[in-house]
């Protein structure tokens, strides 16, 4: 068991940039009743280059923006279905993969490789059980590990929340359930080449 196995999966994709409205104001990014400011973006991802040794630029803000809003979609769902994972849950996973990793320090530098700063560690797992734990209930004889109709029912709720994203980052991509790179991002630095964790495997 690998720490890209409880990284909520994002993929990066361009899109068209949309309209931004009043309920943007202050926010990076917009899902539901939560909102991400432009301050705590601006943190995160600082923190995040710096530890990681690589550029402050849009794609690491993409790549940041598109778990947060994920992670939203995923707690949201969970709720609507009655699915909550315990502090418990969250603290043995944690514990379980800080002895496979060979102790916290490698367990924390690999959560960091994945894009995961230590201090958003168990909201990470979190996240990643409660997508476990509501897959089998999509699981089908066409799909055994419940992966592909659990997406299908986070599309279905990013249509109906209609996530938004300050057109500065980019633009929600409903479909990919990621932010996408603006039309004219000319920055060079692609975040995958540093966290490749961030995006699904083949």
């Amino acid at each position: 068991m690998s720490v890209k196995r409880w990284i909520p999966g994002v993929v990066l994709a361009g899109v068209v940039l949309s309209g931004c409205g009043q309920t943007l104001a202050g926010s990076a990014a917009v899902v539901g009743d939560e909102r991400l400011t432009d301050a705590q973006l601006s943190q995160t991802v600082s923190t995040l280059a710096q530890e990681l040794g690589i550029e402050n630029s849009a794609q690491v803000s993409q790549a940041v923006l598109s778990r947060w809003m994920v992670s939203q979609l995923v707690d949201q769902l969970a709720e609507d279905k009655g699915v909550t994972i315990s502090k418990g849950e969250v603290d043995a996973a944690i514990a379980q993969e800080s002895e496979s990793a060979g102790g916290q320090e490698a367990f924390e530098q690999g959560a960091l490789q994945a894009g995961v700063l230590p201090a958003d560690i168990a909201d990470a797992v979190r996240t990643s059980l409660l997508i476990e734990k509501m897959a089998q209930f999509t699981i089908t004889g066409d799909d055994p590990s419940g992966q592909t109709g659990l997406i299908t029912q986070v599309q279905q709720l990013s249509a109906e929340l209609d996530p938004q994203v300050s057109p500065r980052f980019g633009t929600w991509d409903e479909e990919q359930l990621a932010v996408g790179a603006l039309p004219d991002d000319l920055s060079t630095p692609v975040i995958d080449e540093a966290v490749p964790q961030l995006q699904p495997s083949p």
